[in-house]
């Protein structure tokens, strides 16, 4: 399904039935990325994924992104589709548009989970971004692609699952250069979140062998979320949501009931 959202028309996608469930992607990803995830929510919730600007299904709109940016989108989303409060999941760069929704517009979510959480980068990471992001402009992602994907699934899933490794891969390549370094760039100038301010009960899951995200970035957001509990997700990377959809689902449906 298509909806405009902001001047920009977004991909989406809604099922099941019961309480809302609003589940959004990380850099380079796209709503897809949650399927594993989402069929199994779906048998008790209404389920509903959408691609943000520039990523999968979705338009590029015109000019840079940023997580305000992102996070108007996906408020947009909630109130058109007239949801009650619902439980916000985010992944990665998604786990910022997540916690700013949670903050700019509390009273359209009851329950916060974050998956590979950011808290805040170190001026390096932020220069990396940029730099990725000059990269990917000039040369594609094939320029990145052979030194990012090595670290963003756990070995075993590499060793064991090479498919799923070769079909991120595909996601990833998928992307529009510009887009995706649009995307880069909002992370590099990721607005600062009152985290004491999100006042909505939150679960932050991370992979045991996430290098991306690890878990004392994972620890940072529970020392600043006031309701909030850790959960590590064994054998899973960055992208646990591919690697461990069972799991995933299971930690969410015991944080939502």
């Amino acid at each position: 399904m298509f909806i405009e959202l902001n001047g920009v028309r977004h991909h989406y996608v809604s099922k099941g039935e019961g309480p809302p469930v609003v589940l959004v992607h990380g850099l380079g990803g796209s709503l897809h990325a949650w399927h594993g995830v989402s069929e199994t929510l779906a048998v008790n919730h209404h389920v509903i994924a959408l691609d943000l600007r520039g990523h999968g299904r979705s338009d590029a709109g015109s000019g840079g992104y940023s997580i305000q940016q992102f996070s108007q989108d996906v408020s947009a989303l909630i109130n058109a589709l007239e949801l009650p409060p619902v439980s916000l999941v985010g992944h990665s760069l998604g786990s910022l548009v997540a916690q700013h929704v949670a903050v700019e517009k509390s009273e359209s979510v009851d329950q916060l989970v974050l998956l590979g959480g950011i808290s805040w980068f170190e001026p390096d990471t932020k220069k990396a971004y940029e730099e990725r992001a000059a990269l990917v402009e000039k040369d594609g992602l094939d320029a990145i692609i052979d030194t990012w994907l090595p670290g963003a699934m756990a070995p075993r899933t590499q060793g064991k699952l090479p498919q799923l490794v070769g079909l991120l891969r595909d996601l990833i390549l998928r992307n529009d250069p510009k887009a995706y370094a649009n995307s880069c760039r909002a992370l590099a100038k990721m607005p600062r979140i009152n985290r004491q301010d999100i006042g909505q009960p939150t679960l932050l899951l991370v992979g045991d062998h996430d290098r991306s995200t690890p878990l004392a970035m994972t620890e940072e957001l529970h020392a600043e979320i006031p309701v909030s509990r850790v959960q590590v997700i064994p054998t899973a990377g960055h992208w646990a949501m591919l690697e461990q959809p069972d799991a995933i689902a299971a930690a969410l449906l015991q944080h939502l009931t």
